[in-house]
């Protein structure tokens, strides 16, 4: 039985390879130039800025699914799914810089157009912590790939505020998620002395994010605060001792007490 349907799965498979669909032809500025593999299979060539535009057009004006398929798998690009893939770290065998977030949304995979879907990886530094903020437009399911996060998110007030804003968090090892709710303030922290990396995926492919952290941090104008972090989004030890005194005393002690653990400074 099993040999029937693999002989005839590799007959369907036959019939389809080499059927001709009929399909519009494609602006010349979305067909991808993927090269292939040696198993035969395309490889991922990134989209010029000038074909995501191209493409993103086109997606907008299709009026159905069907044509919104001849835009992005067009009959003479090779049978490529290169107009829905991206690749998050160009050299898979280097991390990017600690603090660096990578997000594949409408404006770098114009395929998730018509879609609720988008995704992100992000890297967070010992002893890092990627600074409170919330997105407007999506949940987030966050998974650590990688180390050990805290994730923290606050909780919506019940009644007039005291002073005092709930919160829940929770200590994230290897494969464990956890979810962020759309419009929630929230922040992850690296506890420990080695780099931790983070998946995180969104049910939607405009997620956004807020930056809470220039009002959440100081009273200051952002431009002295953004010219104090460096990296407003990413807060490490190094620059923990040009904030003192800013940004609210927790976080310092978090920050503070982990660098110390870890042998690492607090000063750029």
């Amino acid at each position: 039985m099993n040999s029937l349907l693999s002989t005839a799965l590799m007959a369907l498979l036959a019939i389809t390879s080499t059927a001709s669909p009929v399909a519009s032809k494609p602006s010349s500025s979305t067909i991808s130039t993927s090269t292939t593999s040696s198993s035969g299979a395309p490889t991922y060539t990134p989209l010029t800025p000038a074909q995501i535009k191209s493409l993103q057009t086109q997606l907008l004006l299709a009026p159905s699914y069907k044509d919104k398929e001849q835009v992005l798998f067009p009959p003479n690009n090779g049978g490529s799914a290169n107009n829905v893939t991206f690749q998050f770290v160009n050299n898979p065998g280097t991390s990017p810089q600690d603090g660096s977030v990578i997000v594949g949304s409408l404006d770098s995979i114009p395929g998730l157009i018509g879609t609720n879907v988008a995704a992100a990886i992000g890297f967070i530094g010992p002893c890092g912590l990627n600074v409170p903020h919330l997105h407007p437009r999506g949940n987030e399911f966050l998974t650590v790939v990688q180390g050990t996060l805290i994730g923290a998110f606050l909780l919506e007030l019940d009644g007039q505020f005291n002073g005092d804003i709930p919160q829940v968090a929770m200590t994230l090892t290897n494969y464990t998620g956890m979810l962020f709710p759309q419009g929630h303030t929230h922040w992850q922290f690296n506890p420990t002395c080695e780099q931790a990396v983070f998946s995180a995926a969104f049910d939607s492919n405009d997620e956004g994010r807020f930056q809470v952290a220039q009002t959440f941090f100081s009273s200051r104008p952002d431009n002295v605060l953004t010219a104090s972090l460096g990296n407003p989004t990413f807060l490490g030890p190094a620059q923990l001792d040009q904030l003192r005194g800013i940004i609210p005393a927790p976080f310092v002690v978090m920050v503070d007490s982990c660098a110390k653990a870890c042998g690492i400074s607090t000063s750029s």
